[in-house]
């Protein structure tokens, strides 16, 4: 309720914009992993205006690690304060994960589906999901609880317009 009534009562100072980053995490399946993703639409900032500015758009984001890769497709809120310090940043991703030879808490060579959320505040990522194995297999995990933590770092300036 609290949340609804600051959505609509704040100016909307939001534009039309790309929020491209890369990052570094740490946690399952892909062990340490390298992510590129990019945020898009016509509600991402492209500038923190009048003390902050607030969009959301589609993402896409893939990563690469020591344990597996995925792809992620979904929808993200930005919010980017004029003092720059301060970007908060959530999303909410279908996943699909491969696993390699060694992921971290699932099934190796398996491909997993499932639903992740995360949270990104200046350069910290935090993410939490659930996904569900694809393949039948004797052994290793059926449902797999996913984390992670790293650094998240937007690429290119903020352009006025």
């Amino acid at each position: 309720m609290i949340l609804a009534v600051l959505l609509t009562g704040l100016p909307s100072a939001a534009r039309a914009g790309r929020f491209p980053y890369w990052g570094l995490s740490f946690g399952t399946s892909e062990r340490a992993a390298a992510h590129l993703g990019i945020s898009f639409g016509h509600d991402i900032p492209s500038e923190a205006g009048e003390g902050f500015a607030l969009g959301s758009g589609p993402v896409v984001e893939a990563a690469v690690g020591m344990g597996g890769a995925s792809l992620g497709l979904g929808r993200s809120i930005l919010i980017l304060t004029e003092g720059k310090p301060l970007r908060v940043y959530a999303d909410v991703k279908a996943v699909t994960t491969r696993t390699w030879d060694r992921p971290r808490s699932a099934s190796p060579h398996a491909t997993y589906l499932g639903v992740e959320g995360g949270l990104s505040i200046s350069f910290m990522r935090f993410t939490m999901g659930v996904s569900k194995r694809l393949e039948r297999k004797d052994s290793g995990a059926n449902v797999l609880f996913t984390w992670g933590a790293g650094l998240q770092i937007r690429m290119g300036r903020r352009q006025a317009r």
